[in-house]
């Protein structure tokens, strides 16, 4: 059968019952049919390739989905809540915001047994599905794909009687109502009963005061009828506020099926999250998860680095110092003195900003910030407050609220994963690993100019002995390029260059080096011109 499988890159997913309020901390679970539904109109909406796919594809799309109930195969999942105040002068109101705390390498599946799609409705699909950014409430992330499943592991089902289908069985399991949109034939029925009953009540209803003008019982049809547009696709974009106004208790188009599956946990028995305390000293590593479509390519490191540093300083904000613009971020994010002038110090202790490719699949899912000083309170909390990163098509960049202009521009979310030491993250991320191997992830250059007796082999030595790393202990391999997904990759197909204008560049071409230690080395490990960010990176193998 046809499949979406989703992954929730920040472990979590957010989505409020209809009809319950967000301080009741409900939570549902699994993702309604309705919502699943009313996520890929908003995505064809906002996000699909209109000269190939209509929104006629799209309702007929709708149509096949709505025509069966699907089944699921849902992660592990903990019921967990956060609660806090909002500030207000008068009163301040406790808030509660539920989510399912998930595995973010767990897979949720929710497929359609037994609905024939057409080639143009499975290219519609997989093409929505692609670009799927959310399923449940806007803070619910998403990575979502179309895929083959033969069903199996599914362990949520609609109980229906007289099919021989009982839905999931088990001790742990439970029964929960759900929302699901009607069949397009039931909403067709529905939707005409519907209208005729209301055309009749307030014929009624006009007929006991004054004798009705058709025109005046049209006018007044407006917008009741507007609530049940004739198509399917149509009724489930309605907002629920239009649907409340409009006198519903329940959505028009959607009708309340059970189902049974697991129950949500009250402790995780799964994968935890790594959480690390160091009450000695500040941690040196925040690493976060970046999401959005497309991500940015593993060949525009530099340019992502550059972006998260301004999200970053944009945090802390800006001053005026004799006349002249200062970051008012800490020398150990903003890369300054007190004397305002950028830091050259060998042991390069300020922070390194190292987009990261953690799946090999050629495309920019993690940032690391690594500051060897230590990231103290204030530090921590400007980096917690990045939540996203643009680039416009024009060139600017930023994390401001300012509105896009109408040239467009890409833009990508960023969740924190956590802060700690390199070790903490060494099974997650080859940056941060430790090895006595270690081979180029993106070009490196050499930091000086190349002499007869100072070529890039003693340039890399002199690095290693000023950061008091360590001696290379068999020589520097130079390798011509990089199989990146299936592609090989050499340094010209790799971004070079920094932004900042007027910058000494002594080398211009780059190369890929593997290196060998006499003994396993602590990563990161960025060595050469722009190594702050991005460039001479280098992976543990």
């Amino acid at each position: 059968m046809i499949a979406l499988r989703c992954l929730f890159p920040t472990g979590r997913y957010h989505a409020t019952p209809w009809g319950r309020h967000v301080n009741e901390a409900a939570l549902a679970w699994p993702p309604e049919p309705m919502r699943v539904l009313r996520a890929l109109i908003a995505c064809h909406h906002r996000k699909a390739d209109k000269d190939v796919f209509s929104d006629d594809a799209l309702a007929d799309l709708i149509d096949a989905l709505a025509e069966e109930l699907p089944i699921y195969r849902l992660p592990e999942a903990v019921h967990g809540h956060t609660r806090h105040y909002m500030p207000s002068p008068v009163k301040t109101t406790l808030i509660f915001d539920a989510f399912a705390c998930l595995d973010r390498t767990e897979p949720l599946v929710i497929g359609w047994p037994g609905v024939v799609f057409n080639q143009k409705q499975l290219a519609h699909l997989e093409h929505l599905a692609s670009r799927l950014g959310y399923l449940g409430r806007a803070e619910s992330w998403v990575e979502a794909a179309m895929t083959e499943w033969d069903g199996q592991g599914a362990n949520a089902l609609p109980l229906r009687s007289g099919n021989g289908r009982h839905g999931a069985e088990g001790p742990d399991c439970r029964v929960v109502r759900l929302y699901a949109p009607l069949s397009p034939t039931a909403y067709e029925e529905t939707r005409g009963h519907l209208v005729r009953n209301e055309r009749e009540r307030r014929s009624a209803s006009l007929a006991n005061k004054l004798k009705p003008a058709e025109k005046v019982l049209d006018n007044d049809m407006k917008e009741f009828l507007a609530t049940l547009p004739e198509r399917l696709a149509d009724a489930l974009t309605i907002d629920t506020s239009e649907l409340q106004t409009a006198g519903w208790s329940d959505p028009p188009a959607i009708r309340r099926v059970l189902y049974s599956g697991p129950e949500l946990g009250a402790t995780w028995h799964g994968q935890r999250r790594q959480q690390v305390v160091h009450k000695r000293s500040n941690p040196t590593v925040a690493r976060f998860v970046l999401a959005g479509r497309p991500r940015p390519r593993v060949e525009d490191t530099v340019r992502i680095a550059e972006i998260m540093r301004l999200a970053a300083m944009a945090k802390f904000g800006w001053g005026i110092v004799e006349g002249k613009r200062r970051p008012n971020a800490p020398s150990v994010i903003s890369g300054y003195g007190d004397d305002g002038e950028p830091m050259h110090s060998d042991s390069h202790a300020h922070a390194f900003w190292l987009p990261e490719d953690a799946d090999g699949d050629g495309e920019i899912d993690h940032v690391v910030v690594y500051a060897a000083a230590g990231l103290n309170g204030e530090c921590r909390l400007g980096l917690d407050r990045i939540t996203r990163l643009w680039i416009e098509k024009g060139g600017r960049t930023g994390d401001e609220e300012e509105e896009a202009s109408a040239g467009g521009r890409a833009e990508w979310r960023l969740a924190l994963e956590g802060f700690g030491h390199p070790g903490d993250f060494a099974s997650a991320s080859s940056l941060l690993g430790c090895s006595g191997r270690w081979l180029s992830a993106t070009p490196y250059l050499t930091p000086w100019y190349a002499k007869k007796r100072f070529q890039w082999k003693d340039q890399i030595a002199r690095e290693l002995r000023e950061r008091g790393i360590s001696e290379v202990c068999e020589a520097s391999n130079e390798c011509r390029s990089l199989t990146i997904n299936g592609r090989d990759r050499r340094p010209i197909h790799f971004h070079r260059f920094r932004s900042r204008r007027g910058l000494r560049q002594p080398d211009t071409l780059g190369r890929f080096v593997e290196l060998t230690f006499d003994h396993p080395v602590q990563g990161p490990l960025a060595l050469g011109f722009g190594c702050h960010f991005g460039l001479g990176l280098f992976a543990a193998k």
